[in-house]
């Protein structure tokens, strides 16, 4: 029951904190340039979650919609990356991050480890994806599996289960979970 002033204050706000992150990650930067190793440091920027930012009347990540799943992942090493590279199609989640470092730091990551190292993408190979990822959200009140086409979403208690065509609905505005057209992804 917002008002459009009260939306613009919240959006604002959103915006001026990520500035406030983006200063104190240039601090850091700088920091690290200071003492002439940039170039040896390879630097991971992601963080947890999402904003709802008002897309589906939402500020917060308790739905699992992509504003709240798709985060930023920056990568970057100077001489040793390509730069200025993005890669909107790679799945990937926090569980990669640890082994990842550890492959950038040239040792073995512990063997129980679920997540991949997402080097080899960063380097250019192509045939390293995986072919979906999972994710849990809301003390495990709710669950996807998101492909590179589509997402299924279930939450505990709600009889509706959602499907949603992530190529040509990537806004999740059609439920196509009870489409029988669907049926065969719906199952798999």
């Amino acid at each position: 029951k917002w008002s459009e002033d009260h939306w613009r204050y919240y959006i604002w706000s959103y915006y001026r904190h990520v500035e406030k992150v983006d200063a104190e990650i240039g601090r850091v930067l700088d920091a690290v340039e200071s003492t002439g190793q940039l170039d040896d440091t390879v630097v991971i920027f992601t963080s947890d979650h999402g904003e709802g930012l008002g897309h589906h009347g939402h500020t917060h990540k308790n739905r699992l919609y992509e504003e709240a799943l798709a985060v930023p992942l920056l990568v970057s090493w100077p001489g040793q990356l390509p730069e200025d590279v993005t890669n909107e199609s790679y799945l990937t989640t926090g569980l990669d991050i640890y082994p990842s470092v550890c492959d950038f730091a040239g040792v073995a990551p512990p063997e129980n480890l679920r997540g991949q190292s997402f080097r080899p993408v960063l380097e250019g190979a192509t045939d390293t994806a995986p072919d979906y990822v999972v994710c849990e959200g809301n003390v495990n009140q709710g669950r996807i599996v998101r492909t590179a086409n589509y997402k299924y979403v279930v939450y505990a208690g709600d009889p509706v289960d959602q499907l949603f065509d992530m190529r040509n609905d990537p806004g999740e505005t059609k439920n196509l979970a009870a489409d029988p057209e669907h049926a065969d992804i719906v199952q798999e």
